[in-house]
C-alpha cells in the first residue's frame, strides 16, 4: 500500500466517532498530487482501487477535497 494510503487509514482511525461520520477527507497539495499519481498506477496495472487494495473501500461516499496551503496535510472532516 501507498504511503498517502496509510496515511488516510491513520487519520480515518484516529477520527473521534463522536463527531459524527466522516464525510471528507482534506489532502495537502502534495498529498493529493501523490493520491492522483497513485491511483493512475493501480490502474495502469491492471488493479482496481474497490477490490484488489481494499482499504479505499472505506472511503466510498467521503468527499476528496484539496488543500492547497496546507502541502502536507491530512485531515478528516
Amino acid at each position: 500500500m501507498s504511503t498517502i494510503l496509510k496515511e488516510i487509514d491513520a487519520a480515518l482511525l484516529a477520527f473521534d466517532a463522536h463527531r459524527g461520520r466522516p464525510v471528507a477527507i482534506e489532502l495537502g497539495e502534495r498529498k493529493y498530487t501523490q493520491l492522483i499519481l497513485d491511483v493512475a498506477h493501480l490502474h495502469a496495472d491492471g488493479g482496481d482501487l474497490t477490490h484488489n487494495t481494499g482499504r479505499p473501500l472505506a472511503y466510498r461516499g467521503l468527499e476528496i477535497l484539496r488543500d492547497d496551503t496546507n502541502r502536507d496535510l491530512v485531515r478528516v472532516i
